[in-house]
């Protein structure tokens, strides 16, 4: 982990992307890429907390993904958000896809998380399949060469190390 611990500290340095004295707010779905940022965001001692949101979505597959993310973030005496959805009704009442509708019901949240708490940066973790799946959606939308640069690395208050 030590090597994967100074590629990151080197990027964010080398991007600029946030700074030791930010106050954080770290995305965590369960998956491995948002886990191994936990860890490397603890073991580089920035001052984070942990978000996670239940869609609802595979029963009970989505709490223990919820234990899990609570877990870890007690592990690392982090502070811990949590919140269900009911993410299919919600995409019923707004005709929408059950992920854009997730993705919604998400940054709403995550915005009044962040204006409430006086966050710096809400931090989310992506691995390369991510990359090219926004890439080809942007593709099959019908998008110029702008989006085909993938997810960028920061929007507004959004870091994506």
């Amino acid at each position: 982990m030590a090597t994967l611990q100074r590629q990151f500290e080197r990027f964010i340095k080398r991007e600029h992307l946030f700074g030791p004295s930010d106050k954080l707010l770290l995305a965590v779905s369960g998956g491995v890429d948002s886990i191994v940022l936990v860890h490397l965001m603890h073991s580089l001692n920035y001052k984070a907390s942990v978000v996670h949101c239940n869609f609802q979505l595979r029963g009970e597959d989505s709490d223990h993904d919820a234990a899990l993310v609570e877990a870890i973030a007690k592990k690392h005496n982090l502070p811990f958000y949590h919140k269900k959805f009911n993410t299919s009704d919600y995409a019923e009442s707004q005709h929408l896809s059950t992920q854009l509708a997730a993705r919604e019901l998400r940054y709403q949240w995550f915005d009044e998380l962040v204006s409430a708490h006086s966050f710096d940066y809400l931090i989310t973790a992506h691995h390369g399949n991510d990359q090219i799946e926004t890439m080809l959606y942007n593709l099959i939308k019908g998008t110029g060469a702008a989006g085909l640069r993938g997810i960028p690395l920061r929007t507004d208050q959004i870091r994506r190390p």
